[in-house]
């Protein structure tokens, strides 16, 4: 069975392993981020566990998916970069819609270009953040996307 690895510095990947993770501690939100970047995702979990949350992450929407189709552990949010190779952001998107419903979907991107912007609306992302962003802006992003009813 596929299950997440969590290193000791809250890096977890998702590989074969028979480790298991707790589906969620009381108050801890899981978000899984998605950015063919290593360097973009290790910087990206640094800031986001020095703010109390727990960081998955995947190299790709394909790894993405896969992930949450095994719901091993619950996510609460999907942060991912608009541009990857393969499938980019918008159709990492879409699948999440067909399979999770409402999970909450932030894109990152360094093209604020109007069609991309219109695509992912159509499909409901919840929020947008334009590269490059600093730490708080990004909380205040998660914060207001996780705040609404």
């Amino acid at each position: 069975m596929r299950k997440p690895f969590c290193q000791k510095n809250g890096l977890c990947r998702f590989d074969r392993v028979r480790a298991t993770i707790p589906l969620r501690q009381e108050g801890i939100m899981n978000i899984l981020v998605v950015d063919d970047e290593k360097v973009q995702i290790e910087t990206l979990r640094r800031a986001l566990r020095s703010k109390g949350y727990q960081v998955f992450e995947a190299l790709n929407a394909i790894e993405a998916l896969d992930q949450l189709e095994s719901m091993t552990y619950r996510i609460d949010m999907v942060l991912t970069d608009y541009v990857m190779p393969g499938k980019d952001g918008i159709e990492l998107l879409k699948k999440i819609r067909e399979k999770h419903g409402e999970l909450p979907v932030i894109i990152m991107t360094a093209y604020g270009e109007k069609g991309m912007l219109i695509d992912a609306i159509r499909n409901r992302c919840d929020g947008f953040i334009e590269k490059p962003f600093n730490v708080d802006q990004l909380i205040n992003e998660i914060q207001r996307v996780m705040s609404r009813p």
